[in-house]
């Protein structure tokens, strides 16, 4: 039992050599989902594109008429923004803030 409990973290916001805890600023977190987002719309831009041609083709009926191309165009869009990619996103915004400011 020789190791301490600073010995045993392998938080990734526990830096060793100065004992600080980085974090996100809630503008920065904000910033992440508007990057997420703006990433999940790029690469589903063909899925939604097609299920808002369907939207105009059947104004009324929409509903009824699109449904399939609306749940193909969820499905794609909640694959690219799950929490999951946002944890990552976040800890690479953490990884470059930590290491800009060791730089400095």
């Amino acid at each position: 039992m020789g190791k301490d409990l600073k010995s045993e973290m392998t938080n990734p916001f526990y830096q060793k050599q100065n004992n600080a805890i980085h974090a996100l600023t809630r503008a920065e977190e904000e910033g992440c989902f508007k990057e997420l987002k703006a990433t999940a719309l790029k690469k589903c831009d063909d899925v939604i594109q097609d299920f808002v041609q369907c939207s105009k083709d059947h104004t009324v009926t929409v509903i009824f008429s699109c449904r399939g191309k609306s749940r193909v165009m969820n499905k794609c869009l909640n694959s690219y923004t799950t929490q999951e990619e946002l944890d990552k996103l976040k800890l690479t915004k953490i990884a470059a803030k930590a290491n800009a400011r060791n730089s400095a």
